[in-house]
């Protein structure tokens, strides 16, 4: 549907991503009338999932950790059997130079082991580097989600390790518990998921992340699309409408208010909440204003810094890949320094990469015999020359890097379509095509990302650029807290029960 059947709501959410979907079914749930407007032809965001001919791509997510938090989640809406989560074993493969390559094992004690086995000599240093990793997820957890001035004493006296770690890089901890500095870039091999270098990445926000992902990563069998279209129908079951190719022109204020949406072409649709899913910049610079908002909270958003984009590649391969040994997603460097990785990235030279080989893990997304492949790499959205000018030599240069591990590889790969940052900006309206919302240096984590209700009555915030970060399952986390902020503003406590695992940090840093 195109067109919004009503002209009153009790809700709308602006931006179909997994902040926006979870949002939305969650209000409908709890008897809101609610519409969801997508300016794509589709719902999901970056869970958006397409065809080219018999092959279904992810268009960016490929992981999801906590899979039995969004299992309880989607039987509390009936739609459990919407999806089917499958783990995914083993969790990476890591080629560095000099021929060096590990492959990580998932539980904790398997994925330590995959590091001791390489590096026996520095076998403490890994289970202490880990165990840290556990000790802040432990103290996290029994953190609020909003924390008093009042009690900051008392909560650094409980939770001593968050509190000494919560402002240290990815990098300073390595240097505190491992002296072996190939060893340090192997253990933070998926910084890329993260787009940023270990010297520059939260410590906090890279265990949150890996923690999760070692105890089981799943994926949504069909593509994530599956996963996204399941919020919908929990929408549509209860009431709810999901409008696509309906841009939303402005949010309407009236007596310092939120009161609906402009859409495009003019017409206007009225209610007293609005969850924006879209990008940040875009929610309060075009469809708000800026004369609107606070100054101070203007000032905060002005001075929180995007995140990186990404190329990404789509294709398929009819080789038969099986006797290079491979797994289902590998991550390839040229240095044993991450910061010169880093210099190629920001430099627009194919670096901080990974290769999934999605039919591994689902065969059905390609016909039988063939292998779709999906290449992504870290970049920015200002290259040194107009991206339009060098795609395709960035492409022809980010497949010759994975010949090393399937040789020949740009001979048999049939390349179906592939994006640069612009490419992602125009899908999906992100502020220079920023994949991860605001980037994830130790300032900008936590409660120093956007809250859900903002200073403007009726008007929250859900997805990557609040409070709970990137990455699948923490957008749709989102999602479930920002409905729960809007159903007790409205005085309805503990509508929604609490999804979140023991094991899933708090936000109040």
């Amino acid at each position: 549907m195109s067109e919004p059947r009503d002209e009153r709501y009790d809700a709308i959410v602006v931006g179909s991503g997994l902040g926006g979907v979870s949002a939305g079914a969650l209000l409908a749930k709890n008897g809101y009338k609610t519409l969801i407007c997508e300016q794509g032809e589709g719902a999901g965001g970056l869970a958006h999932a397409f065809s080219r001919g018999p092959y279904t791509f992810d268009s960016a997510i490929r992981v999801l950790a906590e899979g039995e938090m969004i299992e309880a989640l989607l039987r509390y809406l009936d739609v459990e059997d919407e999806c089917t989560l499958t783990v995914i074993d083993p969790l990476y493969r890591v080629d560095m130079p000099d021929g060096f390559s590990l492959t990580a094992n998932i539980g904790l004690e398997a994925f330590m082991e995959s590091h001791i086995e390489q590096f026996p000599h520095e076998a403490a240093g890994i289970r202490s580097f880990f165990g840290l990793r556990r000790q802040m997820f432990l103290e996290a957890a029994q953190m609020p989600m909003q924390l008093d001035p009042r009690q900051l004493g008392d909560a650094m006296e409980k939770f001593p390790t968050l509190f000494k770690y919560r402002t240290a890089t990815l990098q300073d901890v390595l240097n505190e518990h491992i002296t072996d500095p190939k060893l340090q870039a192997v253990c933070c091999a998926l910084w890329p998921y993260l787009a940023m270098p270990p010297s520059q990445l939260s410590f906090f926000a890279y265990s949150q992340f890996v923690g999760v992902l070692v105890d089981g990563p799943s994926y949504c069998l069909g593509t994530f699309q599956k996963l996204v279209d399941a919020f919908v129908t929990a929408l549509e079951r209860n009431g709810g409408e999901l409008v696509v190719k309906t841009p939303v022109e402005a949010i309407l204020v009236e007596d310092g208010k939120a009161a609906g949406v402009r859409l495009e072409g003019g017409r206007e649709v009225r209610a007293p909440i609005v969850v924006s899913n879209a990008d940040a910049k875009h929610t309060f610079d075009d469809l708000i204003g800026p004369d609107v908002m606070p100054s101070g909270f203007t000032k905060r958003l002005n001075r929180l810094k995007p995140s990186l984009s990404a190329v990404v590649l789509y294709g398929i391969t009819k080789h038969d890949l099986s006797q290079y040994d491979p797994v289902h997603e590998t991550f390839k460097y040229n240095h044993w320094d991450h910061a010169e990785t880093w210099n190629d990235v920001l430099a627009a030279k194919p670096a901080g990469m990974s290769m999934s080989l999605m039919t591994m893990i689902d065969p059905d997304l390609a016909p039988p015999g063939e292998t779709l492949i999906i290449i992504t790499a870290v970049a920015p959205y200002d290259a040194p020359q107009p991206w339009p000018e060098i795609k395709d030599a960035y492409v022809d240069g980010l497949l010759a890097e994975f010949e090393s591990v399937i040789p020949n590889l740009r001979e048999h790969f049939e390349l179906v379509t592939a994006g640069t940052p612009l490419t992602i900006e125009r899908y999906t309206r992100n502020h220079r095509g920023a994949t991860y919302g605001w980037d994830l240096r130790p300032q900008q984590i936590g409660s120093k990302r956007l809250p859900h209700k903002t200073p403007l009555e009726g008007l929250y915030l859900s997805g990557h650029w609040t409070e709970e970060g990137p990455a699948s399952f923490r957008v749709i986390l989102s999602g479930i807290n920002t409905a729960t902020a809007v159903l007790a503003d409205a005085g309805t406590t503990d509508a929604i029960p609490s999804f979140k695992p023991d094991d899933i940090p708090g936000l109040a840093l």
